[in-house]
This record gives structure tokens, sequence and C-alpha cells, in this order.
């Protein structure tokens, strides 16, 4: 299941990508990320990190691996274990008065109800995914903008 959210936030691409490529950031504007930390020295593609997601009502370790790695334009990840398969990226692109920032996840099922779930409702969760990517990236957009610029 695929959904995108798009925003634009008042700061120069290096600023938003000095943020967003701390994957140790990911906890302050990502809902149910907690404790994420590297793994090992590696930075790019193939550096790994792990912490805590919950949703669903539960809390599970996740393992994340950087999979895509273009400073101040694109950044993605895939999780490698945790409680459902993913992937995301995040673009960034300047415009007159700062950056636009997309989000996009690809969210597979974590079982039989889910892949059903999808199945009969992916309109409305592609929605509810969107909505809630929508909401991250207003955290994101809120922190980049408060001053001074956040590490």
């Amino acid at each position: 299941m695929r959904a995108t959210a798009a925003i634009e936030v008042d700061r120069p691409s290096e600023d938003v990508w000095a943020y967003v490529a701390n994957v140790e950031n990911m906890d302050e504007w990502v809902v149910g990320s907690s404790d994420t930390r590297r793994v090992g020295d590696e930075v790019g593609v193939g550096a790994r990190y792990e912490g805590q997601y919950s949703y669903g009502g539960r809390t599970s370790p996740m393992v994340y691996e950087v999979t895509d790695y273009d400073p101040e334009r694109r950044y993605g990840v895939r999780s490698v274990e945790g409680p459902f398969p993913f992937e995301g990226e995040l673009t960034l692109a300047e415009t007159p008065t700062g950056t636009r920032v997309t989000n996009t996840i690809d969210a597979g099922s974590d079982g039989r109800t889910t892949t059903v779930l999808f199945t009969l409702f992916g309109p409305l969760m592609r929605r509810m995914m969107a909505r809630r990517l929508r909401a991250e990236l207003e955290t994101l957009r809120d922190r980049l903008e408060a001053d001074p610029v956040p590490a």
C-alpha cells in the first residue's frame, strides 16, 4: 500500500537535509518511532539504524537500512527487521521560498488481516496513511522552522 504527502518548509534544502539525514532525529517527527540509533559507523547507502516502532497498540524492534542517499535531494530507507515490511523515500526540491519535502511510503502487510483490509479498504487506508504522513511532515516543518534549526 503506497501513500504520499508533501509540504513546503521555509528552510533551504541543506538545513532540511542535515536534519532528516540524521535518522536519529526520526523520533522527533515520525509517529511511533523511538530510541532510533545508528548501528556502526557507516553513512549513506547500506547504513543501518535500529529502534522501536509502536503501532496497533504494540511496540516492536525495527531495523532500517538506507537504500538511497543523494544529499539534499533524496533519502530512502527500508525495513530489514520489524513488525511489517516497508520502503520509504523522502525527496527534497528547492522552491523560491524554501524546500518542498515529499514523503512516500510503501507499506506491506503484517498478516492476513492487514492483507484483507488493504484489499477491501485500500483507498480509505491509503488516505489514512497519507494523512499520517502529512501530519508527520507538519511536525517536521514546525521543528525545522523553529529558531534555531535543530541539530
